[in-house]
C-alpha cells in the first residue's frame, strides 16, 4: 500500500526528524547505500550533538560506538526500518515528495545541519515543531526559487 501524500499544513518536523534526515541524505551523497544511510540517519538523531555532523573522516569505530549507544539508549536495535518508522512513515508521501529531495539539496549546497535549523527557523525549544507548509515557506529561496525565475534584465 503507499503512502498517501499529506497536505504540507499535516505535516509536523521536529528537530529530530531534521537531523535523522540530513543524515540520511548526507550519507547517501557520500555513496552509503539506502539502507546503511538510514540506519546512519536513525543513529545520529538518537546520539544528536554527538554524531559530529559535518565533519569528514567519522571513522567506522567512531560510528560504531554511536550505533551501540544509540541502541542502549533506545533499548533496542537500530536498523533501517526504524528510519522508516519514526521519521518517513509519519510524513506520508510529503517525505519522498518534498522532505527529502529539498533536504539533499540543502545538503549538496554545503549547508550543515545546524545551517539548515537555522534556515528552517525550528524554534530551540524541546519538542518544537514546524509544519510541512512552513518548511517548504522557509527553504524554498535558499534551493534555487530564485534561480527558477530570474528578474528579467533591463537594457539601458
Amino acid at each position: 500500500m503507499m503512502a498517501k501524500k499529506k497536505p504540507a499544513d499535516d505535516v509536523s518536523i521536529g528537530k529530530f526528524d531534521i537531523l535523522a534526515t540530513y543524515t540520511y541524505a548526507k550519507a547517501l551523497l557520500d555513496g552509503l547505500n539506502d539502507e546503511e544511510a538510514r540506519e546512519r540517519g536513525m543513529v545520529a538523531a538518537v546520539m544528536g550533538a554527538k554524531a559530529q555532523l559535518g565533519h569528514k573522516g567519522v571513522s567506522p569505530d567512531d560510528y560504531k560506538a554511536d550505533k551501540d549507544a544509540a541502541e542502549k539508549k533506545k533499548k533496542t536495535t537500530i536498523t533501517a526500518g526504524s528510519f522508516d518508522h519514526q521519521v518517513a512513515d509519519k510524513m506520508g508521501g510529503f517525505f519522498a515528495a518534498v522532505f527529502l529531495p529539498t533536504m539533499k539539496k540543502l545538503v549538496e549546497a554545503g549547508l550543515s545541519y545546524d545551517e539548515v535549523k537555522r534556515l528552517v527557523k525550528i524554534p530551540t525549544t524541546w519538542g518544537a515543531k514546524i509544519t510541512g507548509e512552513q518548511f517548504e515557506e522557509r527553504v524554498k529561496d535558499s534551493i534555487g526559487g530564485a534561480k527558477k525565475h530570474p528578474p528579467p534584465r533591463r537594457k539601458g
